[in-house]
């Protein structure tokens, strides 16, 4: 008799045990769906992140001297260059089909921005920067050419900057301000939405800190 208590209360025991790791699972995988469906939440809603876990690469690469932010003469291009402006870093090649799609829209960005150009107030317009993967500046620059493309074209012959990175697919275009990474898009851009996201950075970024530092 004792025997057979004994083997119900160790089942009894047993099913307890189940039922509160299954429970504990349940919780713990509910709230992150919770979380998740809040931080989707928050994007969705045109909210910048702040710190979105990519951390920041210094970089000094050969420009092609179709850009138009510095001078032709200017053979290197630096992250330390393009301090105290906002900038997007463009990686891409030329056959990759999605990048040549969306080469226009970059331009059509950096000509807005451009248009306003006003070197005492650099925040005020987005620069635009593209970084070649590994190809002869030859073609690359044959094909800036028949873009009519003026925005900035670096060159990253052994894709050393790219590997910093991760990037394992392109087009890949992030955000970037005083060497913090804002945003990252996977795939061609949408001016509009970079345009929004730009607004956010210079609302809640570098509007602050030039109100911090008056």
């Amino acid at each position: 008799m004792n025997k057979i208590k004994n083997l119900l209360t160790n089942k009894i025991k047993i099913i307890i045990i189940f039922i509160l790791l299954v429970l504990c699972f349940c919780v713990v995988f509910f709230s992150s769906l919770s979380s998740k469906d809040s931080l989707e939440s928050l994007e969705s809603q045109g909210y910048l992140n702040t710190d979105i876990g990519i951390d920041f690469y210094k970089f000094n690469l050969l420009r092609l001297d179709t850009g138009t932010l510095f001078d032709k003469q200017k053979k290197y291009l630096s992250s330390d260059d393009l301090q105290d402006k906002p900038y997007l870093l463009n990686f891409w090649a030329t056959w990759c089909g999605p990048c040549r799609a969306e080469f226009n829209d970059l331009e059509t960005l950096w000509a807005s921005g451009k248009n306003v150009l006003d070197p005492k107030n650099s925040e005020s317009f987005l620069v635009v920067v593209g970084v070649n993967i590994a190809e002869d500046p030859l073609l690359i620059k044959k094909f800036i050419q028949e873009k009519k493309a003026t925005f900035e074209i670096l060159l990253d012959p052994d894709g050393l900057l790219s590997s910093e990175y991760n990037i394992r697919g392109i087009p890949v275009t992030l955000l970037i301000y005083n060497d913090k990474v804002y945003y990252k898009w996977t795939g061609p851009i949408r001016p509009e939405k970079v345009h929004e996201q730009f607004l956010i950075l210079k609302k809640d970024v570098i509007e602050k800190r030039n109100s911090y530092d008056e």
